[in-house]
């Protein structure tokens, strides 16, 4: 039996209190006289042993009245054991790929549980054929509660792409290894038509970092590359711009930007100049007013001052603001194109691609799911509550003791 709140244990020594009760309430013995005992010797001890009996009862009744009144204060419960294995390994199932590691899995089966890091966990027996799926680390560690054991070892690559949200909280001990797969992986992402090639960009991942590298083919050279993508045509891309008068020079600073991109990135770009009463559902929307932005599909940047932005422009999803006006040493020294750059969106599906690629990985003391506190490990572990018992039995003996107190008078 265990205490959720053994500091109220302490009252116990409020024990003393009824045996102090029963010692200052003996009365003294009288004396009376009588013409002769001789009838009275036999039913006297008789008496007294009743008396006497009946006194220690009461004693030991209210003395246990008190003693269960501080165990429900106490909050008395016992664990249940829910937990039958010590420990169990968990593997990604990619992982099973490299010859070496298979043939010490398979070895490790044999006498531990092993189970695959996938969706319910599913036992791993060396003679199946094992599914390879993409992990989301943090979402199974969530789960990891359903293995009911005490201690986990992980294996997985680990991969920074796998680990999406928030860093969960588990009560289970868990150590999580790295298996380096040595793997460098490279793949085309995107195919672009421009006028008379093709502009072919490349991803190349390690597992520190990721590298993108651009080069242009001759189309009938495209067909000896690696791939299956389409290529992409390049369409005009129209932004449409709208200032006060007081905001015209940083409009001019943003055109220019959109000019220098347009010349870097041999991409046409149409810059039309909009009325407030006329304006476009699709391209991208420039609007430095301080008037309400009207609604708009596409790609917006607008102008709200912030003096505590570290960036010129500053986004959220398809939401861009300029967060200070403009001047040339502003534009220059934090590269205001570069920053307009993420309003194009010249490859939508980019990040899906890439992702095939990304082979960078998470260091072990981040990859690891945070340890809950002991106390909140205890709050939440299986346990079986006696608090109502202790009730029962309070009342059984508190109705024993009036019964008995009332035979005895006192």
């Amino acid at each position: 039996m265990f205490f959720a709140n053994p500091m109220y244990l302490w009252a116990l020594l409020g024990l003393a209190v009824p045996v102090a009760i029963h010692l200052w309430s003996k009365d003294e013995g009288k004396t009376i006289k009588v013409g002769s005992i001789a009838n009275l010797k036999e039913s006297e001890n008789a008496q007294t042993r009743t008396l006497q009996l009946n006194e220690w009862l009461l004693l030991l009744l209210r003395m246990l009245t008190i003693a269960l009144l501080v165990f429900i204060l106490a909050e008395p419960f016992a664990k249940s054991k829910t937990k039958n294995q010590d420990l169990v390994y968990l593997v990604e199932s990619q992982l099973l790929k490299i010859d070496t590691f298979k043939s010490s899995i398979d070895s490790l089966a044999e006498s531990k549980a092993v189970r695959l890091l996938q969706e319910d966990f599913p036992e791993y027996k060396a003679a199946d054929s094992v599914k390879t799926v993409a992990a989301n680390y943090w979402q199974l560690a969530q789960d990891f509660e359903k293995l009911k054991a005490d201690s986990l070892v992980v294996y997985s690559q680990t991969l920074l792409s796998g680990f999406k949200g928030k860093r969960p909280e588990i009560t289970e001990n868990v150590n999580w290894i790295t298996i380096d797969s040595a793997q460098t992986t490279a793949g085309i992402v995107a195919l672009t038509q421009l006028q008379d090639s093709v502009e072919v960009l490349e991803v190349k991942s390690t597992k520190e970092q990721l590298h993108f590298k651009k080069f242009v083919r001759e189309p009938a050279a495209i067909q000896n590359l690696d791939t299956d993508l389409e290529i992409q045509p390049v369409e005009t891309l129209q932004v449409y711009a709208f200032a006060e008068d007081s905001l015209q020079t940083d409009l001019k600073f943003l055109k220019t930007g959109f000019e220098a991109l347009s010349t870097y990135l041999k991409r046409p770009i149409e810059i039309t100049d909009s009325a407030p009463n006329e304006t476009p559902q699709e391209g991208i929307l420039i609007w430095l007013s301080p008037s309400d932005t009207p609604e708009f599909s596409g790609t917006l940047l607008d102008y709200q001052p912030d003096a505590f932005a570290s960036d010129l422009v500053e986004q959220n999803g398809t939401h861009f603001s300029l967060t200070q006006n403009l001047t040339r040493k502003n534009v220059v020294e934090q590269h205001l194109a570069e920053q307009l750059l993420p309003l194009l969106n010249l490859h939508p599906k980019l990040d899906e691609a890439v992702q095939k690629y990304d082979r960078r990985v998470l260091a072990d003391a981040f990859a690891t799911p945070l340890r809950k506190a002991k106390q909140q490990e205890l709050n939440l572990a299986s346990s079986i509550s006696l608090r109502h018992w202790f009730w029962l039995a309070l009342l059984i003996t508190l109705i024993v003791e009036r019964v008995l107190s009332r035979i005895r008078k006192q």
